[in-house]
């Protein structure tokens, strides 16, 4: 259940413009990481990064953060 409440949180955070703490970081890891495809997606967890990373309890799949 926590899975869906974290893509819900991103998602909702992603389209109201709302700002989270450690998002920006977050983000520029996953820009160096070699699982990031071009179309923003993580290749080892399938989630959409720019939301995934304004949800505060979501986790990186290989503990990048």
């Amino acid at each position: 259940m926590s899975q869906i409440r974290d893509i819900y949180t991103g998602f909702k955070n992603l389209f109201t413009g709302k700002e989270t703490i450690n998002e920006k970081k977050r983000l520029s890891i996953c820009a160096k990481c070699p699982h990031l495809k071009k179309s923003k997606r993580c290749a080892k967890c399938g989630c959409y990064m720019p939301a995934k990373v304004k949800a505060p309890m979501a986790r990186c799949p290989i503990g990048k953060w």
